[in-house]
């Protein structure tokens, strides 16, 4: 559903040729770990989850344009990410970060399920770089954002 499951798997392969120490290392004081990176993700999800729970709940109905979100992998465009998703060390191992993506990833399908495509695509909220976004972009989002954070931990593993 919305690429989800294949990205998801993409990065769960990656992260099984890593060690928790390897996961541990930062490349540079100012970047991030690959179990920071991790944790990164679970925190973008979770929040991408609630939004999307007040959207449904609260939101007017709204039509947002369709947006090229296959350019979120393009790493030459960087974009800070806001405090929230900030890691601030909460998994200290692989098996942490597996179980975290885990309940979001369940908390996500179960938020989306029985959802009607009107629902989802008659409401939105902003993304920093793409401006409004309907719901459903926002669901498809997230397996294009791990893809970006991906590459991140790819490069992250080659320096360290």
């Amino acid at each position: 559903m919305y690429g989800l499951e294949e990205k998801r798997k993409q990065v769960l392969d990656f992260i099984e040729g890593v060690s928790d120490q390897e996961a541990l290392k930062k490349p540079e004081e100012d970047r991030w770990s690959i179990l920071e990176v991790l944790e990164h993700l679970y925190l973008m999800e979770q929040l991408v989850v609630y939004q999307i729970n007040k959207a449904i709940k609260n939101g007017d109905q709204q039509q947002a344009k369709l947006k090229p979100l296959n350019r979120t992998t393009n790493r030459d465009y960087k974009v800070e990410a806001p405090e929230a998703v900030q890691p601030k060390g909460e998994f200290q191992s692989l098996d942490d970060a597996r179980d975290g993506l885990a309940k979001t990833r369940e908390a996500t399908l179960f938020l989306i399920h029985n959802k009607d495509e009107e629902t989802l695509q008659n409401r939105v909220f902003p993304h920093p770089a793409f401006g409004e976004m309907n719901l459903e972009q926002w669901i498809e989002f997230i397996g294009w954002h791990e893809l970006r954070h991906l590459d991140q931990m790819k490069e992250v593993k080659e320096s360290i």
